[in-house]
């Protein structure tokens, strides 16, 4: 009862904040093998090394751009299943952009899933770590269906064919317009992951997998996040030593970062609440930093 009396309180606050600015700006991992990582990201998605050095690389979608990604290197393989990062979705402009990039996907075999979700149309890959990318482009959001604050996600299957016919020119690197459009992680306790997600970040819950995954968002999104405890409920706490998630970083608006500043008061895991930025653990383990306009 208690929980969904704060639930409910947290909507009535949030109807307020429906335009609150609120971005996914950067990633930090920690990776085991610079080689077989810059193949990756280098020569098959065709990501931009932007600065590097013996202990990370940095990388853009194009050049120009500021990093939206930073690979530490020489870390550490993971010993043991534990919490962290599900995957790391990255937002098209439109579908024939992403048609591009799934041909080439195919040409080079790389193996890939896809989901259509109704809200977006999403491919699914594996970098050679393990670690997971979603590429999607959303739906017209005037299609959305909300029912009761929930929005309808599918999984249904991707029409590969009606895809690719929508490609207009070979892959040759990202478009202008790419973002991080959310993070999905694997956690280890959803009423943790709510709490956070919920109560301090004050986003709303826009679809209930629950007792396996919860969904939330800003701004009426489908969804800016995900935690899941489909293969890791037991897991231990994210090993920032180890190959994984280390942080991420957001930007937020003025007004709804002073609201942040004050319930970050009453979270564990705080380590910086000041005038410039929010510094804090989140329940996988990794570090998130709040940054405003």
């Amino acid at each position: 009862m208690i929980h969904l009396l704060l639930v409910g309180k947290i909507r009535k606050e949030m109807c307020k904040m429906k335009t609150a600015r609120y971005d996914i700006q950067r990633l930090t991992m920690r990776v085991v093998d610079e080689e077989r990582t810059r193949v990756f990201y280098e020569k098959v998605l065709g990501l931009v090394d932007v600065s590097s050095d013996e202990n990370h690389i940095d990388y853009a979608f194009r050049e120009g751009e500021a990093p939206f990604l930073t690979m530490l290197l020489n870390g550490k393989a993971q010993t043991v299943a534990q919490t962290g990062l599900y995957h790391v979705a990255l937002l098209f402009p439109n579908a024939a952009e992403l048609a591009s990039l799934l041909h080439r996907l195919l040409t080079l075999q790389i193996p890939v899933g896809a989901g259509d979700h109704t809200v977006s149309e999403a491919l699914y890959i594996n970098d050679f770590e393990g670690n997971g990318l979603e590429l999607y482009h959303d739906r017209d959001a005037a299609g959305w269906q909300w029912t009761d604050g929930q929005v309808k996600m599918g999984t249904d299957e991707v029409d590969a064919d009606a895809l690719l016919a929508k490609k207009t020119h070979e892959w040759s690197g990202f478009p202008v317009g790419m973002k991080i459009g959310h993070l999905h992680f694997m956690g280890n306790d959803l009423d943790v992951a709510d709490h956070f997600f919920l109560d301090f970040l004050q986003m709303d819950l826009v679809t209930d997998m629950r007792p396996g995954a919860s969904f939330y968002s800003n701004n009426h999104y489908h969804h800016h996040h995900a935690v899941n405890l489909w293969q890791s409920r037991h897991s231990d706490r994210r090993h920032l030593d180890e190959a994984g998630l280390v942080g991420w970083q957001v930007i937020v608006d003025e007004k709804y970062f002073a609201l942040l500043t004050q319930r970050a008061e009453q979270m564990p895991g705080l380590i910086e609440n000041s005038h410039a930025q929010i510094v804090i653990v989140d329940p996988m383990g990794s570090t998130l930093t709040i940054n405003h306009e």
